[in-house]
């Protein structure tokens, strides 16, 4: 009895790459690293986010949330928010490959892609409303670039005060037979933020870590 379903496990688990929990636990999304080429040279596009939407005036790569048309294809995700943000047909993007998923403190998945504009030129793109500019970085220069690192703190804990000064528990330690050490802060760390500074942009959060994870990449660093 046993036997059929150790075989069903090393076939499957052979060829998974599965995150424990990313359907049903995480939000999901996918971006797409865009390269395109100007005169001659390869560079790396970014997007300056409108002010009147989440993260305003940040900087990230084209993409989003995953919805019911990808039908839980994250490449499809990444081609589809790519092609509504920077205003051009879906098959002027070749997606290269898979760089990786990145969870972040906020509990959301990011499938990473990168991927080629076949595009002329920076003129021929149409941003909506999500979008307040672009520019590029030739990737030689990040390639050189010197990367920052600066640290946040990041705590666990099972409360948290509102703003009328009223505590919000969410995690009540002693109905669920936890030990006491669960009725106060129990975890901290220090997290690494990576920054990337070019001419008067910063690139840094979740944009910063995944720049680091494909230059690293292309570095032999990964």
């Amino acid at each position: 009895m046993l036997d059929p379903i150790l075989k069903k496990l090393k076939s499957s688990l052979k060829h998974t790459n599965i995150l424990i929990g990313k359907e049903d636990k995480y939000l999901n999304a996918a971006v797409l690293i865009p390269l395109i080429e100007i005169k001659d040279e390869i560079h790396v596009l970014y997007q300056v986010r409108s002010e009147h939407i989440r993260q305003g005036g940040e900087i990230g790569f084209p993409g989003g949330g995953k919805e019911v048309v990808d039908e839980g294809n994250y490449e499809r995700t990444a081609v589809r928010e790519t092609s509504e943000e920077l205003g051009i047909e879906e098959d002027k993007i070749e997606v290269i490959g898979h760089l990786g998923t990145l969870v972040t403190h906020s509990d959301v998945t990011i499938d990473v892609f990168v991927g080629v504009l076949r595009i002329r030129d920076l003129d021929v793109l149409k941003l909506n409303e999500e979008v307040a500019s672009v520019f590029t970085v030739p990737l030689e220069t990040l390639l050189n670039m010197k990367t920052e690192i600066h640290f946040v703190d990041m705590e666990v804990k099972p409360s948290f005060i509102v703003e009328e000064g009223e505590e919000v528990i969410f995690l009540t330690s002693k109905s669920l037979g936890l030990p006491d050490k669960y009725d106060r802060p129990w975890f901290k760390q220090k997290r690494k933020i990576y920054f990337y500074r070019y001419d008067h942009h910063i690139i840094w959060g979740m944009t910063g870590e995944i720049t680091k994870a494909f230059l690293d990449l292309l570095n032999d660093k990964a």
